[in-house]
């Protein structure tokens, strides 16, 4: 499955790379999909949970025995003598030895240190586990918020320019117009200056799809930005209010999250309060050695040790304390953030409402600007009506169509939103 997810990823960029540095468009579905498999944040989360995958392990391995072999090769100056009065030096030891050591440690009672950190390791994993779903689901919305605004600066940039061929042909009239004596050179000024205020606009707006182009090739993780074909649509949707509350507080990685670390944190008491109590260890040694051109000796024991702290001044409860204050803090934090995820919830779904009561009001006002927009441009032609009641049309009908994508732009987010906000990837 990775070699597949990583061939999608290939096939995107390759795409992008052709020699003419033409870019081969993708929808929003891909565009996820590309942030899935290539976004850093994401890229690191999922190394979070290798990570504690591997911590798992690691505690699991204090069940079982530790085995350790050490070698020891000892060359003195000069052979160890002892001497003894009216009998002289006498050698002692041998100048050259050579040992090995063969060391075993098994734990046999840790008053539940052992199982608490084994249970403290898979509720870490747990945790990045949700944390690489939360990071996911962020992604997810900051993907659609990026990919909308392309859309949107397209198609901003595409009104703009309509509204600059509407002052271009108006322009042609009033100089047709001027020409036959039916308007005054203040028209033709007029209309040259509406004109000529819709350039810059056009500019600015290439360079907002520019800008939005980028943010989204860099939020995908590619070297270049990526051209997009698709509009912003309408998709009514059907859900009541308190169900996405309850599902957003069911589904929420990030609560569920913080809900796993007040269950570490509870572990953490217990782990401390552990610390002090009696621990017992069987330890065993086999030591081969040789020495002075002796013959290789052997040797073993074996040990039970027992450990129990009879006094550290109050150490062990004050870090039991901190343990409980961390559980205190934690629990604040989920109270604190399911206020909160009930206020993003409310306000996704009260965004969603008000974009599509504006939606509504801004389709009736472009039909409405539309047909003055008609009916102006007749009767100036027929001059019974001046060039500023025109230009006021014009106006109209652009407000009217840049507020409608606007709105459109909003439903869409806000929607987007509210998938976040319910702790879902994809709607």
């Amino acid at each position: 499955m990775k070699v597949k997810g990583y061939l999608a990823v290939l096939t995107v960029i390759s795409a992008c790379f052709v020699s003419s540095g033409y870019c081969q468009s993708i929808n929003l579905p891909e565009a996820i999909d590309i942030a899935l498999k290539s976004n850093l944040q994401i890229l690191m989360a999922q190394e979070k949970v290798r990570e504690t995958e591997q911590a798992m392990k690691e505690a699991f391995a204090g069940y079982f025995p530790l085995l350790s072999l050490q070698g020891n090769y000892t060359h003195l100056g000069e052979p160890p003598k002892v001497y003894i009065p009216d009998w002289g030096e006498f050698e002692f030891g041998p100048q050259d030895t050579t040992a090995f050591a063969l060391s075993l440690t098994q734990p046999l009672y840790t008053s539940g240190q052992i199982s608490l950190a084994n249970q403290q390791a898979k509720l870490s994993y747990q945790v990045a586990r949700e944390d690489l779903k939360s990071t996911q689901s962020e992604i997810v919305f900051q993907v659609k918020q990026s990919f909308y605004s392309v859309i949107l600066a397209q198609e901003n940039l595409q009104i703009t320019k309509q509204a600059l061929d509407q002052a271009e042909a108006h322009l042609q009239i009033a100089e047709s117009f001027y020409q036959s004596g039916r308007a005054s050179r203040f028209d033709l000024l007029r209309a040259k200056v509406e004109m000529a205020k819709f350039k810059p606009e056009v500019i600015r707006a290439k360079n907002d799809l520019a800008l939005a182009k980028e943010s989204l090739a860099i939020l995908l993780s590619q070297p270049s930005s990526l051209e997009i074909e698709e509009k912003l649509k309408f998709e009514p949707g059907l859900l009541i209010l308190d169900e996405a509350l309850q599902a957003a507080l069911s589904c929420r990685s990030d609560l569920k999250s913080l809900r796993l670390q007040e269950d570490m944190a509870s572990l953490s008491i217990r782990i401390t309060r552990a610390v002090n109590l009696p621990s017992l260890s069987l330890l065993g040694n086999y030591e081969y050695t040789s020495g002075g051109g002796r013959e290789w000796e052997n040797d073993w024991n074996v040990n039970l040790v027992l450990g129990f702290t009879l006094f550290d001044a109050g150490k062990n409860k004050a870090q039991v304390e901190q343990r409980r204050s961390q559980v205190r803090q934690t629990q604040l934090a989920i109270k604190q953030l399911r206020d909160g995820i009930q206020l993003e919830v409310k306000q996704a779904f009260w965004n969603i409402q008000a974009a599509k009561e504006s939606m509504v009001a801004q389709e009736q006002s472009i039909q409405q600007a539309e047909e003055a927009l008609s009916i102006a441009e007749a009767r100036y032609k027929n001059g019974t009506i001046t060039q500023v009641e025109v230009l006021d049309a014009q106006l109209a009908l652009t407000t009217a169509r840049l507020g409608y994508t606007r709105a459109l732009y909003d439903y869409n987010l806000s929607r987007a939103n509210l998938t976040k906000a319910m702790g879902k990837i994809q709607s």
